[in-house]
C-alpha cells in the first residue's frame, strides 16, 4: 500500500469532526486549538517526507497535550514516519504503545497493520535472523483474523503469503546444511518444520524430499516409503521422485 493511500486513509481519521464549536469557547477548546497549532506543522513535514522533524514535533505535541485526538493521531502518525523512515524497530515500538493504550481505538487495526509492516521492513533474506519475519507474520496474522474486512487485511494477507516462502526456503535450507552433514535426525526435524508450519511454501516439496531421504539414511525404511507416497501424491509431476524410487539408499 502506497505512502499516499496510508496517509489519506488514516493520518487525519481521528482528528476529523472533532473541532469544538466557536460559540463555547472554554479551557477544553483552547487546549484543542493549542494541540492543533502544534500538529499542523508536524502533519506538513510528514507530509513533505521530512519525517525525522514531523516525529520531534509529534512527540513534543504528545508532551504538552498527551490526552485527546491529535495526541493519538500524532501517535499514530510517529510509528508511520519511523516506519516510512526506515526505523524498524521504533516503528513498530511506537505501534505496540498506540495498540496497548487505545485497545478499543477504531483505528487500532492500522496500527496493528503499521507494526506488521515494520517487522516485515526488517526483513534480510531467507539467511538471516528470522525473529522479524515471525513477528511481521504473528502481528499481520492477527491483523487479518480480528479485522477480515479491514482495508488493510488483504495487504497483510499477501505479506503473509510472502512470509511463508521466506521462511519456509530458510528451514529447507538448514535442513539440507545438516543433511550434507550426515546429521539426519536434525534434518528431518528441519524438514518436518517446512512441511507442518509452511504448507503453502514453494519448499514444501523439496522438504519431502530431504525427509524421504533421512528418513532412508536413519534405517527407517516404513517412514521413507511413506513420505515418498506423500509427495508423489501431492507432486505427482515431481522431479524429485525418480531419484527416491531408483535406488533403495540415497
Amino acid at each position: 500500500m502506497s505512502k499516499r493511500i496510508l496517509i489519506s486513509l488514516c493520518c487525519t481519521a481521528l482528528i476529523a469532526g472533532c473541532a469544538s464549536s466557536p460559540n463555547k469557547p472554554d479551557s477544553s477548546a483552547d487546549r484543542h486549538e493549542s494541540a492543533e497549532t502544534l500538529f499542523q506543522p508536524a502533519q506538513k513535514a510528514m507530509e513533505h517526507g521530512d519525517y525525522t522533524s514531523a516525529i520531534k514535533q509529534y512527540e513534543n505535541l504528545e508532551t504538552r497535550y498527551p490526552y485527546g485526538p491529535y495526541a493519538e493521531q500524532a501517535q499514530l502518525n510517529t510509528a508511520y514516519s519511523y516506519y516510512q523512515r526506515g526505523d524498524s524497530k521504533a516503528a513498530a515500538a511506537a505501534a505496540e504503545r498506540f495498540i496497548k493504550l487505545h485497545p478499543a481505538n477504531p483505528h487500532v487495526d492500522y496500527a496493528w497493520y503499521l507494526k506488521g509492516i515494520a517487522y516485515y521492513q526488517a526483513i534480510q533474506g531467507v539467511e538471516e535472523n528470522p525473529r522479524p519475519a515471525e513477528e511481521a507474520f504473528s502481528t499481520l496474522d492477527t491483523l487479518a483474523k480480528r479485522w477480515p474486512d479491514s482495508a488493510y487485511a488483504i495487504d497483510a494477507r499477501l505479506r503473509m503469503a510472502k512470509i511463508i516462502d521466506i521462511l519456509g526456503q530458510r528451514n529447507l535450507n538448514i535442513c539440507k546444511f545438516y543433511y550434507v552433514r550426515h546429521a539426519y535426525v536434525a534434518a528431518a526435524n528441519r524438514c518436518n518444520t517446512v512441511i507442518t508450519r509452511y504448507q503453502l511454501s514453494p519448499a514444501r516439496e523439496e522438504a519431502l524430499y530431504y525427509l524421504a531421504r533421512s528418513y532412508r539414511r536413519l534405517n527407517l525404511p516404513n517412514l521413507a516409503r511413506t513420505t515418498a507416497s506423500v509427495l508423489a501424491y501431492n507432486y505427482p509431476k515431481s522431479k524429485y521422485l525418480s531419484d527416491l524410487s531408483s535406488s533403495a539408499k540415497p
